[in-house]
């Protein structure tokens, strides 16, 4: 792999772009997993469902971190809490386990609204704020995860779904593995415009 020491973080394969992790050509491509999950997810109508609301399939699933139990997470874009509402409880509301909840805004993220149900035995969890998809903490972290990934090689997934079965969640599990720092979320959160070098040079002296 050639690092350069100009790279900054545009000049990541189009792969690791954050356009890239549109649509779900990703999700279909990535595994046999993500492949049902897309399927499920276009199959039922929950894309077509979530059109206007910019939705990103982000979590574990795109990055093949899943394991046995995980959620297809999606994110989602909007500034009408109250319409957003009344829209999935109309178009989701009949699936097993529906639940909704807004989740009061914390240091870090804005006031949030959370679905929940089920398609067939997969978890589906939709996470919509007012903050555009691509800028949502969720994105940001699993864009710098399947960087660090693509970096550190296959062996660091492997590691990371051994600490999620563990009972570890993702970005504290990366954290503790690669010594990121005291909050992961933030750490990870703060890796999002480096580099390959400069993301390489911060966790390189982990070779797994």
């Amino acid at each position: 792999m050639d690092l350069s020491m100009n790279q900054t973080g545009m000049d990541w394969p189009e792969s690791l772009m954050p356009n890239a992790f549109r649509g779900l050509d990703l999700l279909r491509s990535v595994s046999v997993r993500g492949q049902k999950a897309a399927g499920l997810i276009s199959g039922h109508g929950v894309w077509d469902g979530l059109a206007g609301f910019d939705p990103i399939v982000a979590g574990t699933f795109p990055i093949n971190l899943d394991i046995d139990g995980s959620d297809i997470d999606i994110l989602c874009h909007c500034t009408d809490f109250d319409g957003f509402e009344a829209h999935v409880q109309a178009v989701f509301g009949h699936h097993d386990d529906f639940g909704l909840h807004r989740r009061p805004a914390t240091q870090h993220v804005a006031q949030a609204i959370v679905v929940r149900f089920v398609l067939d035995d997969l978890p589906v969890e939709i996470f919509a704020t007012g903050t555009p998809s691509q800028c949502q903490f969720g994105f940001r972290h699993m864009l710098v995860e399947a960087r660090l990934i693509y970096l550190l090689g296959s062996q660091l997934s492997e590691e990371i779904r051994k600490m999620k079965r563990a009972g570890f969640k993702t970005e504290p599990a990366f954290a503790i593995l690669l010594e990121l720092g005291a909050d992961p979320y933030l750490v990870l959160d703060e890796m999002y415009d480096l580099g390959p070098l400069a993301l390489k040079s911060r966790v390189g002296r982990f070779i797994l």
